[in-house]
């Protein structure tokens, strides 16, 4: 009985900082990627519960894991008592999670992050999750998977209420990865939305808005101050094309991005090389592409990288956005992923006999076909080939 006795205490007078490390192996994680064609899974840190129950102790340090990082909105089969099947969905967890957090202002308290999806159009989960964002004042990283169209214009107000330093927007619900598409905010508002998010640090989303379709959500106007938006580091934008109004604001409000993954239009040339300057001392990785199936951009006006990047590292990207002779500006360029014509193959090679990217480790290209096999074709092919 004194050793039972012992071992609790043991147990019991565990230090917390040791506490939350061996509960951060009780929990099981998945992965928030896009895994397979029914998008992430979010459920619930079931796995700390038990360990609420065993004593004060426990219970303080489970409890601030359990509700730091709430993920919301995968269905789940469970087993009864009886052994028998049964779904649990992810929408009435989610109510019943925002049910506690309504009556239960130092559990919302608690919050950090909110990892929330839907698995059908239902207007009540989408409804659910905009409260949630509106209790959980503390809560400083949002990934959402899909809204009600209705409900867009409450998502975007109390996005702009919240103090971020990370948003993740999806326009694809759970399950949703079939070629079906959501509507999501629309790039305009997101951009205005930084206005309001001084903290913010990453944006990541899926708009799903290669045609426009996004919603514009009516935000209250914000004067718009050069690096009010100064901590954004990381920008990754799929599923809409920025145009040169949008990337004007953006480039005005986050001076220090460090990374960046875009679509932009073709006319956006002229601002891009002005992006690219501002953001010269601070860029690391830069992926750009351009709509498929839309008007080329004119080669000679294009080149967007026109002065020395002195920190890019990684560049993923294809003519004419940037030509072979705008490398020499790269002198720490580590990773190459690029496209283009079969003349700027061969310019490339010369570019880099020269040396003119002396940290250049890794290289992913591919060129058109020669337009004609004539014997200048041939001496260059054989250039390529022998490099």
């Amino acid at each position: 009985m004194k050793t039972d006795t012992a071992n609790t205490n043991v147990a019991a007078n565990v230090p917390p900082e040791l506490l939350d490390r061996i509960f951060k192996h009780c929990e099981r994680h998945f992965s928030s990627r896009f895994v397979d064609r029914s998008g992430p899974t979010l459920l619930p840190k079931s796995r700390l519960q038990p360990p609420l129950l065993v004593c004060r102790n426990w219970h303080t340090v489970a409890e601030r894991r359990l509700y730091s990082s709430v993920s919301l909105g995968t269905n789940r089969i469970v087993k009864d008592r009886n052994g028998q099947k049964m779904e649990i969905y992810g929408r009435s967890v989610c109510r019943k999670f925002l049910e506690t957090a309504e009556n239960n202002p130092r559990i919302a308290s608690l919050v950090r992050e909110l990892h929330m999806g839907g698995t059908s159009e239902n207007r009540e989960e989408s409804e659910n999750h905009v409260r949630l964002i509106g209790i959980c004042k503390n809560v400083e990283k949002i990934e959402l998977y899909g809204c009600h169209t209705e409900l867009l214009d409450d998502l975007a107000e109390a996005l702009a209420k919240a103090d971020l330093t990370s948003l993740e927007l999806y326009g694809n619900r759970l399950g949703g990865y079939d070629g079906e598409r959501g509507t999501m905010l629309s790039l305009s508002t997101i951009i205005e939305l930084l206005q309001n998010l001084p903290r913010l640090q990453q944006v990541y989303g899926n708009l799903s808005d290669e045609e426009g379709m996004g919603h514009d959500a009516s935000l209250t106007e914000t004067p718009l101050f050069q690096g009010s938006c100064a901590s954004l580091r990381v920008i990754h934008v799929y599923g809409a094309v920025f145009n040169e109004m949008q990337l004007a604001p953006l480039t005005y409000m986050s001076p220090n991005v460090i990374e960046l993954s875009i679509t932009v239009g073709w006319d956006c040339c002229a601002i891009l090389q002005f992006c690219m300057s501002m953001w010269s001392s601070s860029l690391k990785r830069l992926t750009a592409f351009t709509p498929i199936f839309r008007k080329p951009i004119v080669d000679d006006a294009c080149t967007i990288i026109r002065s020395p990047m002195t920190e890019l590292r990684e560049l993923c990207i294809s003519s004419p956005l940037v030509t072979p002779s705008a490398m020499v500006f790269l002198p720490k360029l580590e990773k190459l992923n690029y496209r283009g014509e079969y003349s700027h193959g061969t310019e490339l090679v010369q570019i880099l006999k020269k040396g003119a990217m002396p940290n250049l480790r890794q290289i992913n290209a591919a060129f058109s076909p020669p337009k004609s096999d004539d014997v200048s074709n041939r001496l260059e092919r054989d250039a390529i080939w022998s490099w």
